[in-house]
């Protein structure tokens, strides 16, 4: 075994979810493709939702970057310190990807009484746990959340419970930019300080980040453009990373294929796409791509690959092209159908430049044929799984803004490695700043609109009720406005995998 000189935090942006329940809460994924759901559901006894908490493991480095082992308390002393934050009312508002607008709250001189800043806390050992709830909006107390320690000396940050408000009773009058409110979403640096037991050396541990954003209510469910995605493209394009020259069609193909056919469980528009009236013949939903079912003709004539040619080309050909402008129109090639970062033009939003070239192998046959059937669970927990696990679940595009970060992460901060934030010239609630404020107002609005599907796979457009029956809206009556989603929004039902199919389970009554 190498002689630890390096330690690094995993996974390097991690990602809890805030809930109302203030006695269970469940860890995120840890491997990718794995979605576990929590013992006795997505909700406490008293129909509230749990928690997502990030569990952040330490993992030792040789001097020549090979990874040696995990690291817990067994191998080391452990210090944590966490800083969580809220600027979202102190920031600009939002407005697409104009950097340019106004900020919000601008009549109020006090840009700090805006900041929900508690400071850090530390911890150190087994077992151990910190609140964050010193922060004020105002003067308005607004806890978000707290950290603790397991049993072998590793990380588990807890965001708030879903608390948003105006203390002086001011209507929601935008979806994303309402001022005088607040919510209890947040993001922060994670660092550790490890001293090791065999030499008494005490390191600095390589920081992560962790987003405390909003609910995913169809956990088992991966948007077409991920979070890991658009990273994946950021590492590519600007620190030059280096993809393997062929593509597997079970890690790279088959997940962007599963990902489209299983929208159809939380969008009618995918499930039932005559149902819905178009502009032109070529906006057939999800109907022209094989997620209209797994029987479509195209899906059958490429799984198992490599299939036909003919097959593989007629997928391809649906796909928006990233090299357009986003102002032009594709005509036939209009999938996915999910709105663009641009959403006055209109337009879909294509692919990531990577996820398109991968597709573009596989249409030219330039792919590994390494089908076994469904992919296999990992067996073990690695630095680079936790890192993907954590982002796979997570909306990668449309930022518009988006439900766990937007442009700013993509487009404007630096990354010292692949997924891992330059911590330099951040400060904690800069990842979520430009989000929405309350998020429930975005949640309410972004639903299907028109011929374009905004995020089904984290907050469902449409469900399939487990008691049985035709599919219906998500919201239905739980829901009828932004406020009703401030209220309500802990009432909703969460998507799970019950036998072939993808029903809503945990609806309150």
């Amino acid at each position: 075994m190498g002689t630890i000189t390096l330690i690094k935090i995993h996974p390097a942006i991690g990602i809890a979810r805030i809930g109302n329940s203030r006695t269970e809460f469940f860890i995120g994924p840890e491997k990718p493709g794995v979605h576990t759901r929590p013992k006795g559901g997505y909700k406490d006894a008293q129909g509230r939702v749990k928690r997502q908490a990030a569990r952040f493991r330490l993992f030792g480095y040789d001097q020549k970057g090979k990874l040696v082992k995990e690291i817990t308390r067994a191998d080391a002393t452990i210090e944590w310190t966490v800083h969580l934050a809220n600027r979202k009312a102190a920031w600009k508002e939002f407005d697409g990807l104009n950097p340019n607008t106004p900020l919000r709250n601008a009549g109020v001189a006090s840009r700090t009484s805006l900041v929900i800043d508690p400071g850090q806390r530390m911890i150190t050992g087994p077992s151990q746990a910190a609140t964050f709830d010193t922060g004020t909006f105002v003067g308005v107390t607004v806890p978000l959340g707290e950290i603790r320690t397991d049993k072998r000396g590793r990380l588990l940050v807890l965001g708030g419970f879903g608390n948003s408000g105006s203390p002086n009773h001011k209507p929601l009058q935008h979806w994303a930019n309402n001022d005088d409110w607040h919510d209890d979403v947040s993001d922060g640096p994670v660092n550790a300080t490890v001293t090791l037991k065999s030499s008494g050396r005490t390191l600095d541990a390589v920081g992560a980040w962790v987003i405390c954003a909003p609910p995913s209510f169809a956990p088992p469910l991966d948007h077409i453009i991920t979070l890991y995605d658009v990273l994946l493209h950021v590492a590519v394009d600007k620190l030059g990373l280096k993809l393997p020259v062929k593509t597997s069609f079970t890690k790279d193909i088959y997940p962007l294929l599963d990902r489209a056919i299983n929208t159809k469980w939380v969008s009618a528009m995918v499930a039932n796409p005559h149902a819905h009236q178009h502009g032109h013949a070529s906006m057939h939903g999800h109907g022209a791509h094989p997620s209209a079912t797994p029987a479509h003709a195209s899906f059958k004539a490429v799984i198992p690959p490599p299939g036909t040619g003919a097959a593989r080309k007629g997928i391809f050909d649906k796909l928006r092209n990233p090299a357009l402008p986003y102002n032009q129109d594709s005509g036939e090639s209009d999938m996915p159908m999910i709105w663009s970062d641009y959403y006055l033009a209109g337009k879909n939003e294509p692919l990531t430049k990577v996820q398109y070239g991968y597709m573009k192998k596989w249409k030219n046959g330039n792919f590994i044929n390494d089908w076994h059937g469904r992919p296999k669970a990992p067996k073990q927990i690695t630095p680079g799984g936790l890192d993907r696990a954590a982002l796979e679940g997570c909306v990668g595009a449309a930022v518009y803004p988006g439900i766990e970060a937007s442009w700013l992460l993509r487009d404007v901060y630096t990354f010292s490695e692949p997924f891992r934030l330059d911590p330099t010239n951040l400060e904690a609630g800069d990842i979520t700043k430009q989000m929405a404020v309350p998020w429930q107002a975005d949640f309410y609005d972004c639903t299907q609109d028109g011929d374009l599907a905004w995020w089904p796979a984290q907050r469902p457009d449409d469900v399939f009720p487990e008691a049985g029956g035709p599919q219906v809206p998500w919201i239905r009556q739980h829901v009828t406005s932004p406020f009703g989603m401030v209220k309500n929004w802990y009432k909703l039902g969460f998507v799970v995998k019950k036998g072939a199919k993808y029903v809503e389970t945990e609806r309150n009554p």
